[in-house]
């Protein structure tokens, strides 16, 4: 897949959110990484982000922080419909 199809998948899945929006932008300014560091490609960055908001959405919401907790569920949600489009 090409950087330009990528984007294609992605707009109409995402690009209505400021979060994806942002997603877009981060994955298209990494999609071709010069030096290849970790050897990551777009759908392995969503699951590392997708990893590492799941967890704070679960402690927000241990911690009874009911609003930052939608917030990262927000963006999770978001997340997942990147990763759906892209597979």
């Amino acid at each position: 897949m090409t950087k330009d199809e990528m984007i294609a998948k992605l707009t109409p899945a995402i690009g209505d959110t400021v979060y994806g929006k942002a997603l877009i932008e981060l994955l298209a300014d990494t999609f071709d990484d010069a030096d290849k560091k970790y050897g990551q490609d777009a759908l392995d960055r969503i699951d590392d982000r997708l990893g590492f908001l799941k967890g704070w959405e679960k402690k927000h919401a241990a911690l009874g922080e009911e609003a930052k907790a939608a917030a990262e569920a927000e963006k999770v949600a978001v997340l997942e419909k990147a990763q759906a489009a892209l597979k």
